[in-house]
């Protein structure tokens, strides 16, 4: 079951590899304009039972939609600390495997970023691929949800969003059930062209 505020698209599955992103600021979505700069936090174990598709549903950190984390926030999780660490992705899609250097089924990661803007830019789309489920919150609201398992497939599903003036937090939940662990994410202007003129942060 998916939830969203649009239509819905598919494009092709493609390949992977993170690497640590820099820590500067002023930071650019790529050439077709798919965000690769995050601050992650992963991997955290779902409770024994749970399925992917309960999972997304449920709040994994409390108050998920509020978070706001810097690379080097520290977090307790189910009785472990993870730390916030921030990432790039050397391709147009995020890896949590990759970057963890290990498999992880049966988990949750979050990647948030911080965009900025210098004006309003209303009527955007934005496009939003996950393996398996996901789940967006934008500006503290709850907007995307998909409860399936699938392969990544980039641009899976589109809907409208506003950029407001000032600093906009996208967080992204992603849960794995099994194997490949993906997602990506970038914004189409009214003319369906990538939007790349964005100044992408990380931190609040």
């Amino acid at each position: 079951m998916k939830t969203l505020i649009a239509t819905i698209g598919s494009a092709a599955l493609l390949g992977l590899l993170m690497s640590k992103a820099s820590a500067a600021d002023s930071l650019r979505p790529d050439s077709e304009g798919y965000i690769r700069h995050w601050v992650m936090l992963a991997p955290i174990a779902l409770p024994e039972g749970d399925t992917g598709a309960d999972s997304i549903f449920k709040e994994q950190i409390k108050d998920e939609a509020a978070l706001r984390p810097k690379a080097g926030d520290k977090i307790r999780v189910g009785g472990k600390e993870l730390t916030w660490q921030n990432v790039t992705a050397s391709t147009n899609y995020f890896d949590f495997n990759a970057i963890l250097k290990t498999v992880n089924d049966h988990a949750a990661g979050f990647m948030v970023t911080y965009i900025e803007c210098d004006k309003e830019m209303p009527g955007l789309t934005i496009a939003v691929a996950s393996n398996d489920q996901g789940r967006i919150y934008f500006n503290g609201v709850d907007i995307y949800a998909f409860s399936e398992a699938r392969p990544l497939m980039l641009d899976a599903d589109k809907g409208k969003v506003s950029l407001k003036a000032g600093v906009n937090v996208i967080v992204f939940k992603i849960i794995n059930e099994q194997n490949s662990w993906q997602g990506a994410m970038r914004f189409l202007d009214k003319a369906g062209a990538p939007v790349k003129d964005l100044k992408i942060k990380l931190s609040p």
